[in-house]
């Protein structure tokens, strides 16, 4: 059965539809109809290509197609993602291609297939030479970016054709990501700081090149799979070479659109265009959380203008999912967005959920309360199948439940996105504050000059080279620290070369400021506070948040506030405390 905004958008035969579809509103049930329905009236003649953002929303769809509801178009629909689809077409069109995923196979990519554009331009070619494995991490995650952001390796021949480009990129909020890309060209030290302003200038000329030369060795990355993928589209498109019978798609249809980037929209645009199909986007841009790996909710919300051409717009508005009183709170809450299609949500439920708010003085009491509840919960003998689910709006607020949860040995399952004992960068963290206890102490220089560079690896978002590292070394064994507080004076003292130029050994005092800061921090929440301060290699970064969550959502704020209790305590913190707690959880 359909409801009546679920059959005007099913009925519907406009060319291109927008279908705005809030939560719990059947949306895939509404798709498949939506197809079920198009091809009883082309008599059996449409063919539906359905684009997923995952593969789970991908593998949902084709479950529900093997129902008897669907077998009908079972065999004329094809649901795929996007890079899937794309590294089929890669595949097909090039020969002996090799995607490389793995953090080593990129960087050796970089550091040998690229070694004869990079070693052209004397300030990549100087960065790989002081820190190849950093560089030549860095150098392939920018050349993706640029990528996504949907810049053209062909088409741009020149700067001025990127600049034009970027000003399209700041129209719909995705400008700032030059400055970032200009950012980490300087903590490589491919870019002086006084001239950072000239980092996408340099690099630009360099990632042309550098994306010809790893396509014509067919070697690429994920990012790879849509953007060759488009490039080759376009050549057939040039060609006149559509595709007839069974192999054109009449309608193609995207899932969640609210969450595509500039590449994606270029690729599905691309595919409409080569199969003349009319196109269905769906998704609701209340809904929108990709935004800071390049998506962009405004793609959803002007459709027109990002496809030159018209769409009827449909709205979901009922709610089958969720308890009216939430369905109406939720309401509230987003109409306070004023970037958005305004919605009339409906909730089918008559039940209200129980709502119960307990307010308290401040994050740690908070804490106490939900672990005493977690902790009564689990006491329960009669429980059965009953299952407690804790849920924050930030990540970071969940870290320290994890840690009095691991504590007091309540067992508890999180998803491995979420786990912070899975971190390396947790880890690192830990070492920290460690070092930090051990500051003051006397000890053999070997083991305080170790301690000391530990900390310096953190300073700069990447650690140090090992030219720097082996200079900073011999110095300090010259001096012969016996604290970490007296390496950090020696520190002061060092003018030779340490993260680049070190000119009247300003970045040394950089350095020992930052250290010193840090190291003379009294309590354990200023420790991790500090950290938060003056780590950058421990701040958010959503390039290293692809391989350690830690990096999406630093929890210093949170866990400087669970640390309160702790007040100078850094051996019970760190030893009898919780974080020694730490173990393999298991599910609740």
């Amino acid at each position: 059965m359909l409801d009546e905004f679920q059959k005007a958008f099913c009925d519907a035969q406009a060319e291109n539809i927008r279908l705005l579809a809030p939560a719990g509103s059947g949306k895939t049930h509404s798709l498949l109809h939506r197809c079920l329905n198009q091809h009883r009236r082309t008599v059996g003649k449409s063919r539906f290509l359905i684009v997923t953002f995952t593969r789970a929303a991908r593998d949902e769809l084709q479950a529900r197609l093997q129902s008897p509801d669907f077998a009908e178009i079972s065999n004329s629909t094809e649901v795929t993602t996007l890079n899937s689809w794309g590294w089929r077409r890669v595949r097909d069109r090039h020969h002996s291609p090799r995607l490389i995923t793995k953090t080593v196979e990129r960087s050796f990519a970089v550091q040998n297939s690229l070694q004869p554009v990079w070693s052209k331009t004397k300030r990549l070619e100087a960065a790989f030479k002081k820190q190849p494995f950093v560089a030549g991490k860095v150098v392939l995650n920018l050349m993706d970016r640029l990528k996504n952001l949907g810049f053209d390796h062909i088409k741009m021949a020149d700067l001025s054709h990127a600049e034009r480009h970027i000003a399209a990129l700041e129209e719909v909020g995705l400008g700032r990501f030059i400055p970032q890309t200009n950012e980490e060209l300087v903590e490589i030290g491919a870019i002086e700081r006084s001239k950072i302003a000239e980092g996408f200038g340099v690099f630009f000329p360099f990632w042309r090149k550098a994306v010809k030369s790893l396509i014509d060795q067919s070697i690429f990355s994920l990012e790879d799979q849509k953007y060759v993928a488009l490039r080759d589209i376009e050549d057939q498109i040039a060609d006149e070479r559509f595709p007839s019978g069974g192999s054109k798609f009449s309608d193609i249809l995207i899932d969640e659109f609210q969450d595509i980037g500039p590449l994606d929209l270029q690729l599905i645009r691309a595919i409409a265009r080569l199969h003349r199909a009319r196109t269905v986007i769906v998704g609701d841009d209340d809904q929108a959380i990709f935004e800071w790996r390049g998506a962009s909710p405004n793609y959803i919300l002007q459709p027109d203008r990002f496809f030159s051409q018209d769409f009827t717009t449909f709205i979901l508005e009922k709610n089958y999912r969720c308890p009216r009183n939430i369905v109406a709170a939720a309401d509230r809450l987003i109409r306070n967005n004023r970037h958005r299609h305004e919605k009339n949500v409906i909730p089918v439920s008559p039940i209200d959920a129980e709502i119960r708010t307990f307010e308290n003085d401040d994050f740690t009491d908070s804490i106490d309360a939900v672990v005493g509840v977690v902790e009564n919960f689990v006491s329960r003998r009669d429980i059965g199948r009953e299952r407690i689910a804790l849920v924050s709006r930030k990540r970071a607020q969940l870290i320290p439940y994890q840690i009095m949860l691991a504590q007091k040995d309540i067992p508890f399952c999180a998803a491995e996105d979420l786990q912070v004992f899975l971190s390396e960068a947790f880890d690192s963290l830990i070492n920290l504050l460690t070092i930090r206890m051990e500051a003051d102490e006397r000890r053999m220089p070997r083991k305080v000059i170790d301690d000391v560079l530990t900390l310096c690896s953190q300073v700069k978002r990447y650690p140090l080279s090992k030219a720097d590292q082996a200079a900073l070394r011999s110095h300090l064994g010259a001096a012969k620290p016996r604290t970490v507080l007296e390496a950090i004076d020696s520190i002061e003292d060092y003018r030779g070369q340490l993260k680049g130029a070190n000119a009247d050994g300003q970045m040394s005092l950089s350095f020992a400021g930052a250290l010193r800061k840090y190291c003379e921090s009294e309590t354990v929440a200023d420790a991790v506070e500090a950290i938060s301060e003056c780590f950058s290699g421990l701040q958010k970064d959503y390039g290293k948040a692809e391989e350690d969550i830690f990096y999406s959502d630093p929890p210093f704020h949170y866990l400087a506030r669970y640390a309160d209790r702790y007040e100078d305590d850094f051996e019970k913190f760190l030893g009898s405390g919780p974080i020694n707690g730490i173990h393999s959880s298991t599910e609740m």
